[in-house]
């Protein structure tokens, strides 16, 4: 059966180490595949804003499914055709415990990144790439009363940075204790989105919306919040440079993400070649 529409995660995946670039190569492979037919949704932890130097290199991209699944961009129409937020309520009382602890957290809600003032301080994460840490920081939207902003608004996911053992298992209990659903794309670093925003739910919505089966899908990860897209695509592919639950839950394998993995598999199992 063809495959109808490409499914990839960013960062370990899509992106070449240095979390920037798509490669020419595989940027070619996209298009080629686009070109007949096949769509293609990047599938990312990422807010929305945060994607738009992917989507500049690759503009032909269809969908953005972002946040981990709690929300779906239509890039042709120019909207969000899904979304599955964290409550009002447990979004507010999750900032309340973060302003209380040593560590540095983000909100992601109505497709941008939000960081209280002076938090910066509990930002430890030296080990990745400075240009890329300059394109994070340029989308970040600095609030002097996080509570203020928030106000009233479900959030799409609350990104917890966590630097000492004692307030990774507060926010660990917290997050648990709310029924949250936690998953990681980075050491050191959890992801809190509502019941069922993930992104294996997120691709069916999508297909199904569009008339196409998970037999017809193919989906691409390094990390356990790839897990659920792998599982559902027919198509599944799990990165050499992936972690054991993303290689438990996919199909097949593919070469590392710097050698260009995502277009070799896209160019033996869609183009032929």
């Amino acid at each position: 059966m063809a495959v109808k529409i490409i499914a990839t995660d960013l960062d370990g995946t899509l992106m070449a180490p240095d979390h920037i670039t798509v490669t020419p190569y595989t940027r070619q492979t996209l298009l080629d595949a686009h070109n007949r037919g096949v769509r293609i949704a990047v599938a990312t932890g990422r807010a929305l804003n945060l994607t738009e130097g992917v989507t500049k290199q690759i503009p032909f991209a269809d969908y953005v499914i972002c946040s981990n699944g709690a929300s779906v961009y239509d890039r042709n129409r120019g909207e969000f055709i899904y979304t599955n937020l964290v409550s009002p309520e447990i979004t507010a009382e999750a900032v309340r415990l973060l302003d209380t602890l040593p560590v540095y957290y983000n909100i992601y809600m109505d497709g941008k990144i939000y960081a209280r003032d002076g938090a910066e301080k509990y930002f430890t994460r030296s080990d990745l790439p400075a240009v890329f840490l300059n394109e994070f920081v340029s989308k970040l939207t600095v609030c002097k009363d996080m509570n203020e902003v928030i106000s009233g608004k479900g959030s799409e996911l609350i990104d917890v940075f966590y630097g000492d053992g004692e307030a990774k298992n507060i926010v660990f209990d917290f997050f648990k204790s709310k029924g949250l659903v936690l998953v990681s794309a980075l050491a050191g670093v959890v992801s809190a989105t509502a019941v069922g925003a993930d992104k294996g739910t997120a691709l069916d919505g999508l297909c199904k919306a569009t008339g196409i089966t998970a037999e017809e899908a193919m989906a691409f990860g390094d990390a356990s919040n790839d897990a659920t897209m792998l599982e559902y695509a027919r198509y599944s592919f799990a990165m050499a440079n992936g972690d054991d639950i993303c290689k438990s839950a996919a199909k097949f394998s593919a070469p590392s993400n710097g050698d260009d993995g995502v277009a070799k598999m896209i160019e033996k199992y869609v183009l032929k070649k």
